[in-house]
Order: C-alpha cells, then structure tokens, then sequence
C-alpha cells in the first residue's frame, strides 16, 4: 500500500523506470521500478518478526496455520485465528517477514498431517493429544525445550527431526511460499528467521533476514552455537559468497544484561574487530514488541517521565521468575556507551537503527489496540484468556503488549528497496499505531519548513536523514532538525515531539537530555522546560476516546540549545500520541468487567525514529 504526501515529492506517473544498480544492488533481482518510486522516499509499514505454527513453540499450542496465513492477514484479507474467529486489519501492512523459529523450523507442524511420515515420529502423538488442552501442550513444549533446546552440556537436538533432509524440504517450502506471496510495488515479503540463542534464560535472539531468495542456505540455529559471534561469523560468509543479509536482536529487555553487554561472549572487553563485525552484521535493533519495550526503564531514566508505566516487561520469555533490569539490556543506554566505546575503540559497536516487531506466535500480526488478538493461541488466544485465566509459573498476559511495527522510508516497496532501507538505518518503529515520523539534520536548510513541497528533497541534500551520521562542520554551526509527524488513520491525535539527545564530555561522562520540541493545543513550558500533560479523553468502562484534545500533526525546526561541537552525540525522536485505550481496556469491556487494577488502563502509544549520530572529527 503506497501513502502518498506532497511534501515527499511522491511521483506516481506509472511509468517504469529502469533498475538503477549500484554498489548495494543485488543484480540477480534486476527489476524495473514500479509505478510509485519516488526518490524521496515513500513511508512503509510493516512486520520484521511474525510466528506461525511453523515454529515447534506453537505447533505444540494447536497452531495449525502457516506463513500463508500471516501473509494474508498482513495483506489485509479476512482469515481465522488459530482460536476459530475471523479477523481482519483495518489497513493492511505494505511489508512482512514471517520469522519463525530456526530450530526445528516447519517440522512438528507437519505432524499434523497422517499422511506424513513424521505423523509416525513418537513426538506426534503427545503433540496430537494434546489438542486444546493448554496443560497437555505446555507439559509437551517444555519437555521439548529441556531435552533437546535449552542447552547445558547434555542437551542435543532430536537426530530424528533435525536431519539434513527434512530441514532442507521445510526450508525449501518456506521460501517457496514467500516468493508466491512477493507482489512488488503492492506487498512485499522478505524471507527471514529467528535465531533462538537462551543461554541460560537469557534472551538474546535476532531475526535473521535475506535480501533476495536466492541461492539461500540453510538457517544458522542455535543448535550450531549460542554465542552471536558465530552467528555473525556465518553471517560473513554468506555475505562472502554473495548472500545480502542482515540480523536484528529483539527483547534486550529480557536479557540479564547480555544483550548490549561491555564484554564479549567470552567475558573480554569489546575489542575494534568485534565492534566492526557487530555494525556490518546488526544494524538495527527491535526496541518494542509484545513483550515490552526495550528503549529505557525508570530506574535508568528516572528524568523520563514517559518511561514510567509504559509496557515494562521483567519476566523471562518463559517459565518463571524475573530479569535482572540492568543498563544494558537497554537500547538508550546502549546509544550512550557506544558513544563512549567509540572513543576509545574508534568504532561504535552499538550504532544501531531502530524497528519495532511483534513476535506474535499465532499468525496474526495482531498490532492493533482496538483488536488485538494474543501472544500465543492457547495461552491468550481469547479476551477469557488474557484476563482472567492465568498458568502457573506463567508471566500474567496483562503485561503482553500488542505487536509493534517496523517502518521505512524506500523509495518502493519492493524487496530491494525496502532492504537497502534497513541497511541504511532510515527506519522508525511505532508501539502498533500508524504514525508517521522524519528527520533531518543538517546545518543549512534556509527558510525550509517540515511539509513543504521541496523539504525532503532539501533534506537530503543538505542534511542526512534518520539512521545517517551528521559530521562536524568548519564553522561550528549548531545543528538543525527538520522534524515532522503525522497520526495513524485510526489512532488517537499527536500529544508532542521530542528529541531525546545522549552524550559524552570531555572527561569521558555520558548524559541524556529529553527536549519538548513539538506539541499540541498552545500548551507552555515551564522554566524547566516541562509540558502539562496532553489531558485524557478515555472512557474506560466504555474503552472509547475522542480525538478532541492534541493534533494530527506535529512539525519543527529545532536547533540544539546545549549544543558542544567537540562532543559526540546522538539524537532521536519520540513521538507521543493523546492517551487512548489500552488493549485490555477493550477486553475488560467485551467481558463485562473492569479493566485490571494493576495495570494502566490506557497507553499512549508513540514512535520512535532511527537516531542522527554527531561526529566532532
């Protein structure tokens, strides 16, 4: 689906523009371009982490549907939840990875079928048996995961389910099935996977996705290494080999402090070649989906009054207990000690681009408040399960988000352009809702204003765009920031923008600075530079809202009034919508009872844009 603006120069006159190839062109997907190129960019939304029943966590939970049907759903068609109801977007997505998970890829779901010779596999009649019967299917899928997953020195995959032949004909029909979805220029699939790396209940899996499906091998798992380094390593090679991929970790929240941790694998201090390896393997990282966000936590940003009560999630990704909440499971805290590494390594090993994902592991992408749909199929597939059942040992479904979203300015939306997006950083993630956010820093825009005719072209040739590094310049001009946001078509009005600025000074100390940049209805700030809340229009026992308070459009040009030209810095933006109900709002009164006491009954959804990186030298 292609959204045009006039102040993106959009150009639609369906004419066919020769491929243009170039140093990051992969010349076996020559393709024309499409009607809606434009070489400003145009804004995409999409998924970059999807689960279907091809995944062996939800197999076991009675999800029978398959890639197939996320692509559906994603495409705005009308499909079932693996729960038995229709459901169907609003809007349809313009993009989608499907990611399952790489261990025993597509394999138990064939089980299933009685036809199938894995029908006959000792494992398929726990799994058969266990039907909708959530304590059968959490028994089998956690004895699954013990045996033969989580590693500690005894643990091996199934020979009989992880054999050469049957991994290459799930993954040869993987693909298949997201090239037959592939519809350039309307709806764009990527083929990708997660790799499941846990060690020892600390999360630190990454989406693994591919530019082209070509010529791909087979995934990395976890069953050939736990360690990211190794990942990385094959990563190389294929990219060696002519193979374009790249890799997003997801959930740094969940990490015990490994994620965006200051030593290696190993326990040695990061050193330039890991640093090196990181950026040309990750160059984005997920910083919200279901389970929470991953951008900062009150305990580090106790000046952050949005990071407080906002889908903080500390449990592991299954089983019981907590997370350690550490700085280093946090992408903003990783911004500012990357800024230091860089100081003395020469390279920043955390330099990342941000989407947001939903690792939903029923299918259905399931980003919407107003319709969201569960994390798992028999865990929280219905409003029953989600409020007012709970398993032991299990984290409370309350404190699930709905899916966040992975957004892009390409210049089509093709696979080509919609990767090289990634590749460059020029990304944004929202918490689920449609908004529209872009960037621009530079030092001499004149007199262009956000949403005029000419801005974005005025924005990349005198500026970068978000993702991108802004150097120095001979006369120590202070930075400027084209700022501009517009609302989701079916979401609540704009609260404000802000800029969220990270540094390093000279005796090598780094700080944060949250700026009010932008906001709605002639609100003041006070003399510290605060703004009274936006007000609240929800009706709770009704779960409705009015779009009478904030505005559907926010825009600036901001200059930094603390700038220092001889500091590193980082600035990214966060948009703020007006509070609206929260998911299980909806579900408290589709069920006839109160929301949660425990938990906010509304949210106020926001985006998140790719930081500008300053370099003094």
């Amino acid at each position: 689906m292609l959204i045009c603006f006039i102040f993106t120069n959009c150009k639609n006159d369906n004419k066919s523009i020769p491929d243009k190839t170039g140093p990051n062109q992969n010349t076996e997907l020559k393709v024309e371009r499409t009607a809606g190129y434009n070489e400003f960019k145009n804004p995409y939304f999409g998924q970059t982490h999807q689960h279907t029943g091809w995944s062996f966590d939800e197999a076991f939970y009675n999800v029978k549907l398959g890639p197939e049907n996320s692509y559906r759903h994603a495409r705005g068609e009308k499909v079932k939840h693996p729960s038995g109801y229709d459901v169907q977007l609003k809007l349809p997505l313009d993009f989608m990875v499907v990611s399952d998970h790489s261990e025993y890829l597509g394999v138990l779901i064939q089980m299933y079928d009685p036809n199938n010779p894995l029908s006959k596999n000792p494992l398929a009649k726990q799994l058969i048996d266990s039907g909708d019967d959530i304590t059968k299917s959490t028994k089998g899928f956690y004895g699954l995961v013990t045996k033969t997953i989580q590693p500690d020195g005894t643990t091996k995959p199934d020979s009989t389910l992880n054999t050469i032949e049957i991994r290459t004909s799930a993954w040869d029909k993987y693909v298949k099935i997201t090239d037959d979805f592939y519809e350039p220029g309307k709806f764009t699939t990527l083929v990708g996977y997660e790799w499941s790396s846990q060690p020892n209940m600390s999360n630190l899996h990454r989406n693994v996705i591919f530019r082209s499906s070509k010529n791909l091998p087979l995934p990395f798992s976890y069953f050939d290494s736990e360690k990211p380094e190794d990942l990385w390593k094959w990563m190389d090679s294929q990219r060696d080999s002519g193979i374009e991929l790249l890799a997003i970790p997801h959930n740094g929240n969940l990490s015990n402090g490994l994620m965006f941790a200051l030593q290696d694998s190993y326990g040695n201090p990061l050193s330039i070649e890991y640093a090196k390896t990181r950026m040309r393997n990750e160059k984005l990282t997920e910083i919200i989906q279901t389970k929470g966000q991953s951008e900062t936590h009150p305990l580090m940003a106790p000046n952050d009054e949005f990071a407080y009560d906002f889908e903080l999630w500390t449990k592991p990704v299954a089983g019981p207990g907590t997370v350690k909440v550490l700085e280093t499971n946090y992408v903003r805290n990783a911004f500012k000690n990357g800024l230091k590494l860089e100081q003395d390594l020469g390279v920043n090993p955390f330099k990342y681009g941000v989407v947001g994902g939903g690792d939903i592991h029923t299918s259905i992408v399931s980003h919407e408040e107003y319709q969201h749909t569960g994390e798992h199929n028999l865990k929280s597939g219905t409003p029953e399960e989600r409020l007012l059942q709970n398993l032991p040992g299990e984290p409370s479904k309350i404190e699930q988000g709905s899916a966040g979203l992975s957004c892009v300015w390409a210049e089509e939306n093709t696979r080509e352009s919609i990767y090289d997006a990634m590749e460059r950083k020029e990304t944004w993630a929202t918490s689920g809702s449609r908004i529209t956010v872009r960037i621009f820093g530079g030092y001499d825009f004149g007199t262009t204003q956000p949403g005029d005719s000419n801005w974005a072209e005025i924005g990349y040739a005198n500026g970068v765009p978000m993702g991108a590094d802004m150097n120095s310049n001979s006369g120590n001009k202070t930075p400027q920031f084209m700022v501009w946001a517009l609302k989701g078509p079916n979401s609540g009005n704009l609260d404000r923008i802000q800029i969220i600025k990270g540094w390093v000074d000279t005796n090598g100390e780094s700080h944060e600075k949250i700026y009010n940049v932008a906001w709605s209805d002639n609100r003041v700030l006070d003399a510290k530079g605060k703004l009274p809340a936006v007000g609240n229009t929800v009706d709770i026992p009704n779960a409705t809202y009015t779009n009478t308070i904030g505005s559907p459009e926010l825009k600036t040009v901001w200059e930094d009034p603390d700038f220092d030209a001889s500091q590193p810095a980082f600035y990214y933006v966060r948009v703020l919508e007006i509070p609206t109900p929260r998911w299980s709002t909806y579900d408290a009164k589709a069920l006839g009872i109160d929301p949660p006491k425990d938990f906010p009954a509304t949210i106020q959804e926001r985006a998140w844009s790719s930081p500008i990186w300053y370099n003094p030298n």
